[in-house]
């Protein structure tokens, strides 16, 4: 009997589609020509198939895009209810440019003090600011607003990840800053389509063709040339050595240049 699979935070990804045209994105969302949504059951398929693989998360977030452009979401969330012993809390993200639809609403109440909705406030970017947290806050819904305009920024701003070129380091200038990353401290780990990834950048550098990941790199849930138990054994070592995304990322050190976030493209 293998050891359970435990996860601090599993980031699904039901959109590509977003309200805003981020330069500095860091899922890269202006970079997709056709960006889509996913369509509900191969969502629910994608959940149903990953708790085959993994045990428990502390964290089970949906993020886009703008998660509430779809009012069809409340059958997704709905859907997560069935594994509630299988993870501490839903969490959504989302940018206050969409309000979330009354059916999200309804199945938001049936998690209580479960869930929690992530606004970043990018200030002018983000009009529903404050006509969201009423909302959220008249039904008891959990929430964080985090600031990412004027002064003190979340982070201090955003850094400019956005190019795949190799950067050339050196074997322990890739360890030093694996070692460091945010992504491998929080054991955030992202899926998009049935691939499961150790980081974000890893995912949609790889989603765009950007980058060749390695075959450690990630995990296939429908690929069959592999047992469950070899996924398992992939997931529970993603972040064990750096990955093929480390070799062209800038990384989110103190020392990387900062900038304004949520700048818009023309």
């Amino acid at each position: 009997m293998s050891q359970p699979l435990n996860l601090r935070r599993l980031a699904i990804m039901p959109t590509l589609k977003c309200t805003l045209r981020c330069k500095l994105c860091s899922n890269y969302m202006t970079m997709f020509k056709h960006p889509e949504h996913i369509p509900v059951n191969e969502l629910i398929c994608d959940i149903d198939r990953v708790f085959e693989l993994v045990d428990y998360t502390e964290w089970l977030q949906f993020v886009g895009g703008e998660i509430f452009m779809r009012n069809d979401l409340s059958d997704v969330y709905a859907h997560c209810l069935n594994y509630k012993n299988r993870f501490d809390k839903l969490i959504l993200i989302t940018n206050a440019t969409v309000l979330p639809c009354e059916k999200d609403i309804y199945v938001f109440k049936q998690y209580g003090r479960h869930m929690q909705i992530q606004i970043s406030d990018y200030g002018k970017y983000s009009p529903q600011v404050d006509a969201m947290t009423e909302l959220l806050r008249k039904d008891d819904i959990p929430f964080v607003v985090k600031k990412y305009h004027g002064d003190l920024q979340h982070y201090g701003g955003w850094v400019d990840n956005t190019h795949f070129e190799d950067r050339g380091k050196s074997k322990d200038q890739l360890w030093e800053q694996f070692t460091h990353c945010g992504q491998v401290a929080m054991r955030n780990f992202h899926m998009y389509r049935g691939k499961m990834h150790g980081c974000a950048r890893s995912l949609m550098a790889s989603t765009l063709g950007k980058i060749t990941p390695a075959g450690r790199d990630f995990v296939d849930l429908y690929d069959k040339s592999e047992t469950d138990e070899e996924k398992r054994e992939k997931i529970r070592h993603f972040n064990d050595a750096p990955r093929v995304s480390c070799r062209s990322c800038i990384s989110f050190g103190d020392d990387v240049e900062r900038f304004p976030a949520a700048e818009q493209k023309k």
